[in-house]
């Protein structure tokens, strides 16, 4: 019995090593690394984290996005009334992360949302 009994409780120690090497659900291979001038964003219970993203205009910056939830959501930045976004996000369901380059924006207050949910939505200030 005891035997037994060791031997599940070493299956099951080996099944939780080796989710919790998987780290973030996402795919294979090591979660993103944001790099100093990158911003992070979470998405959650169809809201996002952050109302406000503030970043240096003029230079691209990461966005490290986190979807914590089955429902698929994405980043897009855009000028109100503007016909081109100046960003958009690959759209993903999670638990997952995705580490997103956006290109230099200019100087201002730039609008983000979710292309799926558009009420979950912020602005991004450039300076």
């Amino acid at each position: 019995m005891k035997r037994h009994s060791l031997a599940a409780l070493a299956a099951m120690v080996a099944v939780a090593v080796s989710l919790t090497a998987c780290g973030p659900a996402q795919g294979t291979g090591p979660a993103p690394t944001l790099h100093p001038g990158g911003v992070r964003i979470v998405a959650q219970n169809l809201a996002f984290d952050s109302e406000r993203l503030e970043v240096q205009a003029g230079s691209g910056f990461g966005l490290l996005f986190e979807n914590r939830e089955g429902a698929p959501h994405n980043v897009r930045i855009y000028d109100e009334g503007a016909a081109d976004p100046l960003f958009v996000g690959e759209v993903f369901s999670g638990p997952a992360i995705r580490l997103y380059d956006v290109p230099a924006l200019p100087a201002g207050i730039h609008l983000y949302r979710c292309d799926v949910h558009p009420a979950m939505a912020g602005e991004v200030v450039a300076r």
